[in-house]
């Protein structure tokens, strides 16, 4: 299996790439890597993991790794409420359309896992959002 994750250097891609890995799986994972992390560091040495530097939304770089996928996860993702209230453009063209491009690229021989967190479901209130407080 070959696995293809997005947002890879997060909290999620960080603990659910090792996880991959020790299935024997072979694991694509995509992240900017803006902020330095090393989260992945001590599975740089897994013949099955291949860092990849890049943008979930450049189509350029999503569609050859996705040739190859047997599965996707998209983790990219601009999280929580107020981050996503103070840069609404990044917020939109990340947790939504780049996973609306890959649904549209996807085939039906892949599996596509999407998780979700609860800040997405809001409070059960009306034009009122979880936040981080």
């Amino acid at each position: 299996m070959r696995v293809l994750v997005t947002g890879a250097a997060g909290y999620i891609g960080s603990i659910l790439i090792p996880e991959i890995l020790k299935r024997g799986w072979q694991v694509d994972a995509l992240d900017t890597y803006v902020r330095g992390d090393t989260v992945l560091a001590h599975v740089c040495a897994d013949a099955n993991f291949n860092p990849v530097r890049g943008d979930c939304r450049d189509e350029n770089i999503m569609k050859p790794l996705m040739a190859k996928a047997d599965v996707i996860i998209p983790l990219a993702a601009l999280v929580g409420a107020p981050l996503c209230a103070r840069d609404p453009l990044n917020a939109t063209t990340i947790n939504l359309d780049a996973v609306k491009m890959i649904a549209a690229h996807a085939s039906s021989n892949q599996i596509l896992i999407y998780p979700t967190t609860n800040s997405g479901y809001g409070i059960g209130l009306a034009n009122q959002f979880c936040t981080e407080e």
